[in-house]
Formats: structure tokens, sequence, C-alpha cells
């Protein structure tokens, strides 16, 4: 007798987009300074995201696409720390209308846009995987930044940017942990200690890259840190200096730590789409 296999087994799993459309949009605009109409409007930034969804829809031929947006009002955490991402350059009026521009292309490639006031785009992509995260669907993250690198694991995956908009890379579990030595859920004490001077996170001032890294992967998170700290396991194993910064800096690193994690409780009701992408691209064009 022969024996068939379960249709559980045999069936595609579906597949979700979701597009950190923001990161993604700024990436382009800098790559793409000079694209423009023949009346002198910039389009770089929608050339790139238009590319950047073609390549994806080439390379993984998804079910569903989905776009997160910042939203130009500041987030509570700048309501919580007024130095939050000060650095930056303010976005010009080219990128602004770039970016309003590009939610109609959104609307006419049959993609749905998500956006909360006083959240960013990562903390609509974190609650989104929160919401499916017991659903049968593989859910890859398309992002122009390394920021949504701690959503990896349990069926997410990051597709990110690497240079320009062409040159990318697709990051599991096992390639966070080759480039960082650490699993990705472990990224914002990473930032806890090491700041992020993109965002303007301070972090504790003194410990750099490789001192952060080799705290973590000897002692663990910031919580595993100072319990070991608190109970003297740190003697001997790190320099007195570096146990000085770190008695001096908890609040900082507890802090930076905070700012650095992506919400996964933003109050939005995330429901895939009743349509695939590609239907509702065809029914478009009918």
């Amino acid at each position: 007798m022969v024996k068939t296999k379960s249709k559980k087994n045999t069936e595609k799993r579906e597949k979700l987009i979701l597009l950190d459309a923001h990161a993604i949009i700024h990436r382009a605009y800098h790559a793409l300074p000079d694209f423009a109409t023949s009346k002198g409007e910039p389009t770089g930034a929608l050339y790139g995201l238009v590319s950047m969804v073609l390549k994806i829809v080439t390379d993984f031929d998804p079910d569903y696409l989905i776009a997160c947006f910042d939203l130009p009002k500041p987030t509570y955490r700048h309501e919580v720390y007024d130095a939050y991402k000060a650095g930056r350059v303010k976005t010009d009026e080219n990128l602004s209308l770039q970016l309003e521009k590009s939610k109609e292309v959104c609307s006419v490639l049959n993609i749905p846009i998500y956006s909360k006031e006083g959240f960013e785009a990562d903390d609509m992509l974190g609650t989104i995987v929160e919401q499916i995260k017991n659903k049968d669907i593989d859910t890859i993250i398309a992002s122009g930044d390394m920021d949504t690198l701690q959503l990896v694991g349990g069926g997410v995956q990051v597709y990110t940017l690497k240079k320009g908009i062409h040159d990318t890379v697709l990051y599991n579990e096992e390639k966070v942990k080759e480039r960082f030595g650490f699993t990705p859920s472990l990224l914002p004490d990473f930032k806890g200690l090491r700041g992020d001077p993109s965002d303007n996170i301070i972090g504790i001032e003194g410990i750099g890259e490789k001192t952060a890294t080799d705290l973590i992967k000897e002692f663990g998170g910031i919580d595993d840190i100072y319990k070991s700290l608190n109970k003297g396991m740190l003697e001997g194993k790190v320099k007195p200096r570096i146990i000085s910064l770190l008695k001096e800096g908890e609040e900082e690193a507890r802090f930076s730590k905070m700012l650095a994690t992506i919400r996964r409780d933003a109050p939005i009701k995330f429901e895939i789409p009743n349509k695939k992408w590609k239907e509702g691209i065809d029914m478009m064009k009918a």
C-alpha cells in the first residue's frame, strides 16, 4: 500500500513581507540623489522603493505585502528623552514630498499601510510579528537598517540593504549570531551598553563595541550582567575599570536598552489581508 503525504506536509507555507518603508525610502533617497522627472521633481526615493518591492517579489514570491511607516510627530521615546535622534539631519523638503507620495505608491501596488502616532515603524513591525507569532506563516522584514535584527527568530528573518538598494543580505538567527557573536534578542542589551550614535542613544560612556560584545558573550544580557556584578562574579574576569564603569552607568545602560528595544505592544490590530497580494493586483488591472 502506497502512503500519501498529508496535506499539511505538502502545502507551501504562506509568506508575509513586512516593509520597513521609512528606512527603505531614506536609504534610496541618499543612494539615488540625482533621480528626477523632466520637470525636476525628485524621484530617487520612490524609484528605490519600487525597485525594492520588485526585487522582493522576484526573490521571495510573497503571498502578502505590508508597509510600515513613521509619522512626523514625536514618539514616546522623544517624550522620555529629548535628545533621541537629535544628531540626525532634519528631513529636507524633497524627501518629505517623496515620503508622502510613497504612500500613494503603496496604494497603487495594493500594499496596506500601518502606522501609529507616538510609535515608530519598527514598533509596527514588532507588534505585527508579535500578533502573528502563532500563525502558520513565514515572515520576512525588508529594511534599510539593522535595528530590526532584534526581531529575528521564530520564523522571522530580516532582509536588509548592505549598500545602495541592490546589495542585500538575508539574516536568520545563525547569521545574526555569526555577525555579532550572540542571539538577536540580546541586541537591545548590546545597545544598552555600547549606545547607538545614529539614534543618539548614550549607553555607558567608555564601553565600546568589543567590551559590550565580550560582556554579553560571557554573562548574558544587562540583567544577567548586573546580577553577576552584584555577586562579585566579574572580579578577576573583567578589568576593574570596566567594573567601575558598569557600576556608575547602570541607570544609563537600562534606559538605553529601553530606548533601543522595539515595542511589540503598539495599539494596532493587524489582520492578514483577505486577498493575496497578486490577487489584489490582478483585480486592479481588470
